[in-house]
């Protein structure tokens, strides 16, 4: 069975929705736009077929929905959507820092506190059987982003919980909104993270909307080139009034993808962006295979 992915078109926010091969869901972050459509209601109409979700369905008779909601850091950006996911989409697990670690002067958003993490209090869940060859987290201690001169200035980003998950031979991370302190802090104490990195990353989807505060610099070091890099937002390369870095570029090799929109295919010389490309929806099948499609076509990226 195939892995998919969608990284939705969400605005300067970010939500990622992932079906693993046996089917089960799992959302990075749950950011939401009001001009833009709701992943809610993406994933719960038509588009459905395609995504093939199975419900999470626990030893009691239970049903969920969505299995897992992992929330990477608390800013608004990443977790508005919270009170229209708990109510259509509730899931079986939560993965995140509760939001009483923080700060008192960090401004957690309220819907999420209501509606998402103070519902999840439990203990003991099943064991999801993903059917993914690797799924970890990687996260710097919250008393060491406190402590740290550098971490503690961006405290939320550098909260960030990473994903990564292995499937079909191919390996994805999601990255929240670490900052620069942050990358340079785990490719150079937390052992399993450098070893899992050591290993090559092909998707990268990158953090903080692609700006320049959070450019991975130390992780690029550790894992080569990615294949592509896929920022929330973001553009291909430096604008005015922007500070979307054009780094990225220079460190992917790129790849073909299929524009739904006119049906051809083009060639992303290093960066996929929600904000040229709309939806992009990414499917590894399990031999290997990466298929791309997005709703537009970037008018940097020349048809095949």
């Amino acid at each position: 069975m195939s892995t998919k992915i969608i990284v939705f078109d969400v605005g300067n926010a970010s939500c990622n929705l992932l079906v693993s091969p046996n089917r089960y869901s799992l959302m990075v972050d749950c950011g939401s736009h009001s001009e833009k459509e709701c992943p809610v209601n993406h994933i719960t109409n038509s588009n459905q077929s395609w995504l093939n979700i199975k419900p999470y369905v626990t030893q009691s008779g239970k049903s969920y929905n969505l299995t897992l909601l992992h929330i990477t850091h608390p800013d608004d950006d990443h977790v508005r959507n919270a009170k229209k996911i708990k109510e259509s989409l509730a899931p079986y697990l939560l993965h995140r820092r509760k939001w009483e670690e923080f700060p008192n002067e960090e401004i957690i958003h309220e819907d999420y506190k209501e509606h998402i993490d103070n519902q999840y209090r439990g203990s003991n869940p099943e064991t999801i059987p993903w059917g993914f060859s690797q799924n970890k987290v990687f996260q710097i201690p919250m008393d060491v982003v406190k402590g740290d001169l550098e971490l503690s200035k961006k405290i939320k980003n550098n909260s960030s919980i990473l994903r990564f998950i292995e499937s079909g031979g191919r390996k994805v991370l999601f990255c929240g909104d670490l900052e620069k302190a942050g990358w340079d802090w785990l490719t150079t104490h937390d052992k399993g993270f450098i070893e899992t990195m050591n290993q090559g990353i092909d998707i990268l989807v990158a953090p903080h909307h692609g700006h320049k505060s959070g450019f991975p610099t130390s992780l690029f070091y550790l894992t080569g080139k990615v294949e592509i890099s896929i920022l929330s937002k973001g553009s291909e390369a430096e604008k005015d009034g922007t500070d979307v870095s054009s780094q990225y570029a220079a460190n992917s090799n790129g790849l073909y993808y299929k524009n739904l929109s006119d049906k051809n295919t083009y060639f992303a010389s290093g960066t996929l962006t929600t904000r040229s490309n709309g939806h992009i929806f990414l499917e590894i099948t399990d031999t290997g295979n990466m298929n791309i499609f997005t709703e537009a076509a970037s008018p940097n990226h020349t048809s095949a």
